[in-house]
């Protein structure tokens, strides 16, 4: 099938996965700035809950859910500039594909704003790229991230496309896809050998090369 456009995930998808304990850092940090040492369990809270969860973690530590969660997000994009200068957040080998696909090209992440447009930057991917979405540093932010559509729907929106192909690996991004309307190629890395899909994708693919089969 033709598609008019292809949309990416970014971790596990384009750079590899940024680490858990790098994840927990920029929690540790946030919490710092209000004077609080945080629990292993509370850090994980923070990262894996729901919304709801996060705001039940801040009361509990009388903290403003909306302010900490800016200054997470901020020590979040922070560590992984870090990963990503010291080489432990690299570009996949098999990144070379986007050379080979002629359509537009789009980035549509969970992951920091600020994060997405520090890769394009360090990689020097710029041009391979029309629109590139993360998620804006609010709670309002987190809360349409994948597997909510909004960010896929604004891409295709401003790409001016409808029929195009999302690329991810994992649940949130094939619901997302499929409440956007779109087909879903779902790359099983490594790290996600024996991870089980919710639903099927349209297609499973081991490497990012072969899109060119069907792109």
């Amino acid at each position: 099938m033709c598609y008019d456009a292809v949309l990416f995930d970014n971790d596990g998808i384009l750079t590899r996965p940024t680490l858990l304990e790098v994840q927990r850092e920029a929690v540790r940090r946030a919490f710092e700035e209000f004077g609080i040492a945080p629990t292993t369990e509370t850090v994980d809270g923070v990262l894996h809950g729901s919304l709801t969860q996060l705001r039940h973690i801040c009361d509990v530590h009388d903290v403003p859910c909306e302010v900490f969660w800016e200054h997470h997000e901020a020590h979040a994009a922070e560590t992984q500039r870090t990963c990503l200068e010291n080489g432990s957040k690299p570009l996949y080998d098999d990144i070379g594909v986007l050379d080979y696909l002629d359509q537009p090209l789009a980035i549509v992440s969970n992951n920091q704003h600020a994060t997405i447009e520090y890769i394009l930057d360090v990689f020097g991917l710029e041009g391979h790229f029309e629109v590139a979405y993360g998620r804006d540093p609010t709670i309002d932010g987190a809360r349409v991230k994948k597997p909510n559509p909004h960010y896929i729907e604004r891409a295709l929106a401003e790409l001016g496309v409808e029929r195009a192909l999302y690329v991810g690996d994992s649940n949130v991004d094939i619901v997302a896809a499929n409440r956007a309307g779109i087909d879903v190629a779902f790359i099983r890395r490594p790290h996600r050998d024996g991870y089980e899909l919710a639903a099927d994708p349209t297609y499973e693919f081991d490497s990012l090369d072969e899109l060119t089969a069907v792109c």
